[in-house]
């Protein structure tokens, strides 16, 4: 009885898939994740002390109701 041999570069190709494509995946969530806190940062850099928001102006209303 024989045994049969591991195609290593079948493995070796699957293992490089699963890495780029997982690699591939956390570079485009935290790029935009970076983009959205860069953008965030540099908004709240402008303006200074109290300013009514959205969602502040929803609460009010939600009081005043």
């Amino acid at each position: 009885m024989s045994k049969q041999q591991p195609d290593l570069n079948r493995r070796s190709l699957l293992k490089a898939l699963t890495v780029g494509g997982t690699a591939t995946a956390a570079i485009a969530v935290t790029g935009v994740s970076a983009a959205q806190a860069t953008e965030h940062s540099a908004s709240k850099k402008q303006i200074k002390g109290y300013h009514e928001t959205a969602h502040i102006s929803s609460y009010y209303d939600s009081l005043r109701g």
